[in-house]
């Protein structure tokens, strides 16, 4: 039997690879395979997976209709495998859809890591979880076998997809609950998801690092840096928090950037703010306790014609050219409010960022002159200057 006699894949064409929302009892399409004389069907909630039809024959036919409902805010891998008298074509791709919700409650989310029953784990395990769709926030609770030592009793944990646990007790089997919220109200039918059991004690985990660039207490740090930080011999890795105000998270929350010591913020930090690090190495055993947060601070850009983007002209003619006097807003400045003066110093408009003046005062053309200008910045010094008006 040659494989390549086999007939050429399809996929279905409803719902289509990307769906959201689909209903609960989807009629499956799919285009004709060409030399195809009949098709198998499999579907599950998981890559590869078939808990939901597991290699049924629908003959030869393009479209399939559910004995049941399938499962609410659920993703469903769909593989449309055609066959022929010389086989299956068994390298077709799989498509994945979402369904819809029943009732606007979120689904249930799958925990992650540690994987469940898993051994060893770390006394402050990073837990993790897929996020469910239609989901703002996360209730987790984390509690031992015997339910006589709740950790986290339905602790609200906003709307994120990991956590840093509080620090367990060793050779101890945790059970974990993770139930999405959303307006609506909570997930129905989240049970437990995982248990994991600790390893022993940490021994030796408590030495702390320290910031090499920025050092600790800089000044005027470029709002593009990044941060590094002195390698600990024994660290597999590190937790990194960073926030704009002491013992926050508002930027990073016990990120694990694996085994480096250098970090590069996918964004620029806010410019004159005060940014605190904290870092903490860790192994197999756990990480370090109660290391210091120090921060440093970023660089207060100085408003100026040029950076502000301030038109030192225009000519309010008509033509499609520097009609206008404008000053657009941008990302290193906030502006609240311009203000355009004559030359003795009555106002004369006042605009907001991305408004521009058209030059004329009640109505009529003001005459060709300087005039002046106040740009109120929100965070910063206000910036004033001239600029002419030709015609």
């Amino acid at each position: 039997m040659a494989v390549g006699q086999a007939p050429s894949c399809t996929q279905l064409t409803f719902p289509a690879d990307g769906d959201v929302d689909v209903s609960l009892s989807p009629d499956l399409e799919w285009d004709a395979s060409p030399t195809a004389t009949g098709y198998v069907i499999l579907a599950g909630t998981s890559i590869g997976g078939h808990d939901i039809l597991d290699n049924v024959d629908v003959d030869n036919v393009t479209e399939y209709s559910f004995d049941t409902d399938l499962p609410p805010l659920q993703n469903i891998h769909v593989a449309i495998i055609p066959y022929n008298d010389q086989g299956l074509n068994g390298s077709c791709a799989e498509v994945v859809f979402t369904t819809m919700s029943v009732d606007g409650l979120p689904g249930c989310a799958d925990f992650t890591s540690p994987g469940h029953a898993a051994q060893d784990v770390p006394l402050t395990p990073n837990l993790s979880w897929d996020s469910a769709i239609d989901a703002t926030g996360y209730f987790l609770t984390i509690g031992t076998s015997t339910g006589n030592n709740i950790i986290l009793d339905s602790e609200d944990v906003g709307n994120i997809t990991n956590f840093t646990s509080p620090t367990l007790l060793e050779n101890t089997t945790y059970y974990v609950a993770i139930v999405p919220y959303n307006d609506v109200g909570a997930a129905t039918g989240c049970g437990v998801q995982s248990s994991f059991t600790t390893r022993g004690a940490p021994e030796d985990m408590n030495k702390c690092t320290s910031l090499i660039n920025p050092a600790n207490g800089a000044t005027n740090v470029p709002a593009s840096t990044g941060i590094s930080w002195v390698s600990e011999m024994d660290a597999q890795g590190y937790f990194l928090t960073v926030g704009t105000t002491a013992n926050s998270d508002d930027i990073l929350r016990n990120l694990d950037v694996g085994n480096t010591t250098s970090y590069q913020f996918s964004t620029n930090l806010p410019k004159g703010a005060t940014i605190y690090v904290t870092i903490h190495p860790y192994t197999d055993l756990g990480r370090a306790q109660d290391c210091s947060e120090e921060s440093f601070t970023v660089e207060q850009l100085i408003p100026t014609s040029d950076n502000l983007g301030v038109p030192t002209f225009f000519t309010p003619n008509n033509d499609g050219y520097n009609d206008t006097w404008i000053v657009n807003s941008s990302q290193d400045f906030s502006i609240q409010n311009i203000s355009v003066f004559n030359r003795f110093g009555k106002l004369i408009k006042q605009l907001a960022p991305d408004q521009g003046w058209d030059g004329t005062f009640n109505g009529r053309n003001l005459p060709s002159d300087s005039y002046w200008y106040s740009v109120e910045l929100a965070d910063g010094p206000s910036l004033k200057g001239y600029f002419a008006l030709k015609r």
